[in-house]
């Protein structure tokens, strides 16, 4: 559903406010008053790269979990018709179910379950997050869409959003103005209501031919959901989408799941894995709350295979295909010092026939029995030390018997992050899996090759001995600490083309074929994970009679060294032309112009990768007698 910014709760009261006050006369003839943030000052307040957690009910730094916007859908609906669009339509317009939008076409024939639209074309539809952008550019963006949809952006920092385009024949496509680099708030609206459906966007750097979005150009806010983001791959160990025919792959399908990790039993595969229940594979990326610190450890039962990961404990004994068969359940433990607020975690579950069955608890201070996770102790953001890249090449490349100088090449593309953007992603790990149908794979190479001019090429089968004969899928993996000679594949660059490369060393037996190739590589480093620099404005209050002194402003804080606290008195009713003072030292009482209106700023900063916390903030100030 679309999320609530719930509040501060703070006993006390406000200014003459519907919930009441605190009010008495002082010796000197003045008024004491005090004001609580509410719930819903909070959630009015504007904020820049903040996020109002309402479960902890504090303000924290914005938390982005990358590659997609937050699409949230409401089934049997329609919002928006053509000259109605305003994005206020949504206030108290619940969804159905939430996703990851990763740039895809979403049209007939397209499975929109993991936004909780299912088999009903009458729905509605709204994403929400950031795009870069680059200054330099000469940005197109592109929306075709049955029936109606519209783009609105706002500058980096800002949240002023203005429209760009809504759909039409008669426009297509619209030049966006980008007087900055960086990252650009952006919110889509998109309303069917008959059989036919169809929401397509896409953006041209250059003025060339318009082209979908990559993961290194999406990011969503996840801090402002709880839950964790399910991504089902169509294959084992993380292995890309389904086929669609014709070469072509199906990403895998990222789903909010807004609710407990992780209820027992899978008895239905969900959108995105094999039909018949085998050979899928699912990641669950979460961050779990935690307001004891000290040791827990994550429990993870499965039928198949698993892999586990909490804080820095890691446990990936039976995360290999196929491994996990068998009579009996796999169980995995990660164990690891927590610190108070949020911790990673993640869940990978691998399918690889018969029965499927996941189940996930915790335990530790904040959980003396073995739990489930509560929903409200999580939140959908993903480790910025583990993110996957992925490349899948669906076609079919034939390997001439005794030709190795003309090997069968599969390319699979990734979209890695440039500098531009926080910072380059470092290679920790790789996954790769193929498909060969071979007479005799004894005869031939393997190599890898990571993208660049030249590449760096490495070996990673000579003559594929073991592996047998006929059609057979194989996974490849390289470990964060290779051996010497697979070093290469992790110094190389994310983004760009990958090659795997089959020759056929030896004459004699047929030729063979490279049927798939599906890489996934897991990425540290990359942009941040948390927002650097956050703001948080009040709304403006009206203490009724002018204000001469604060006795002081308190607040609860976690990592207090980078939060800080602004107060301001007003003679206008919006505050122009009132400049911000020095922070305020907390509890601490201090002298202020005369000024009717009273407003607080909170600021933070962060390392991006940890986050402070404020809240419960309180205000207490001294008024002139009504």
């Amino acid at each position: 559903m679309r999320r609530a910014y719930l509040v501060l709760l703070a006993a006390g009261c406000g200014f003459r406010s519907p919930e009441g006050g605190v009010a008495m006369t002082v010796p000197d003839g003045g008024v004491a008053d005090m004001h609580a943030f509410t719930l819903a000052e909070l959630g009015a307040g504007q904020g820049i790269d903040m996020t109002v957690d309402g479960p902890r009910s504090a303000l924290t730094p914005t938390a982005y979990t990358y590659g997609g916007l937050v699409a949230h859908g409401r089934q049997g609906a329609k919002l928006w018709e053509h000259g109605a669009t305003s994005w206020a339509m949504l206030d108290g317009f619940v969804s159905t179910g939430a996703g990851l939008w990763t740039g895809e076409r979403i049209a007939n024939g397209a499975a929109t379950d993991y936004l909780g639209v299912v088999g009903d074309p009458m729905m509605t539809l709204w994403l929400e997050g950031e795009v870069w952008l680059d200054s330099k550019s000469t940005e197109q963006f592109g929306l075709s869409a049955d029936d109606v949809a519209f783009i609105e952006l706002a500058r980096p920092g800002t949240t002023s959003f203005a429209r760009v385009i809504e759909n039409a024949p008669a426009m297509p496509q619209v030049l966006v103005q980008t007087p900055d680099t960086g990252w650009y708030p952006i919110r889509i609206g998109f309303s069917n209501g008959d059989a036919t459906f169809n929401f397509q966007f896409t953006h041209s750097d250059a003025g060339g031919a318009l082209v979908g979005w990559t993961r290194d150009r999406l990011r969503a806010r996840a801090s402002e959901l709880g839950g964790a983001l399910r991504t089902v791959f169509g294959r084992q160990i993380l292995g890309g989408g389904l086929p669609l025919g014709g070469g072509q792959i199906a990403p895998p399908v990222p789903h909010f799941e807004q609710s407990e990790l992780l209820r027992t039993g899978l008895q239905n595969p969900p959108q995105g894995a094999q039909v018949n229940d085998d050979d899928w594979s699912a990641r669950y990326a979460a961050q779990v709350y935690i307001t004891k610190p000290g040791m827990y450890t994550l429990q993870i039962d499965s039928d198949d295979g698993n892999r586990g990961r909490l804080g820095a404990g890691h446990d990936d004994a039976h995360w290999r295909r196929d491994d996990g068969v068998g009579p009996m359940p796999t169980k995995t433990t990660a164990s690891a010092m927590l610190v108070t607020g949020w911790n990673d975690l993640s869940v990978d579950y691998n399918q690889a026939i018969g029965g499927s069955t996941l189940r996930v608890r915790i335990q530790g201070p904040d959980f003396p029995a073995l739990i489930e996770i509560p929903a409200d102790k999580l939140r959908p953001v993903e480790p910025s030390d583990d993110r996957l890249a992925l490349g899948v090449d669906g076609n079919s490349y034939n390997v001439p018997d005794g030709d190795a100088a003309h090997p069968g090449t599969a390319t699979m593309t990734v979209a890695g992050y440039a500098a531009a953007t926080g910072a380059a992603e470092v290679i920790d790990s790789i996954e790769l899996t193929y498909q060969i149908n071979s007479p005799h794979a004894d005869q031939l190479k393997l190599e890898l090759e990571t993208p660049g001019s030249p590449g760096t090429r490495v070996a990673i089968r000579d003559r594929d001995r073991g592996n047998g004969d006929g059609d057979r899928t194989t996974q490849f993996a390289v470990p964060s600490n290779p051996p010497a000679a697979l070093a290469g594949l992790l110094a190389g660059t994310v983004g760009g083309d990958w090659k795997l490369r089959v020759s056929d060393v030896q004459g004699g037996g047929g030729s063979s074929s490279l049927l798939s190739a599906r890489l996934t590589l897991h990425t540290k480093a990359g942009p941040d994970k948390i927002a650097r620099t956050a703001s948080w404005t009040s709304p403006i209050l009206d203490a009724g009679t002018p204000v001469f002194a604060v006795d002081s402003v308190t607040w609860n804080e976690r990592m207090g060294s980078g939060i800080q606290v602004r107060v301001r008195t007003c003679q206008q009713a919006d505050c122009s032309g009132a400049g911000w003072p020095e922070p305020v030292a907390k509890a601490t009482p201090f002298a202020v112009s005369r000024g009717r209106y009273l407003q607080l700023k909170v600021e933070m900063t962060s390392n991006g990768t940890l986050e402070p916390e404020l809240s419960a903030p309180v205000i207490a100030f001294r008024r002139d007698p009504g």
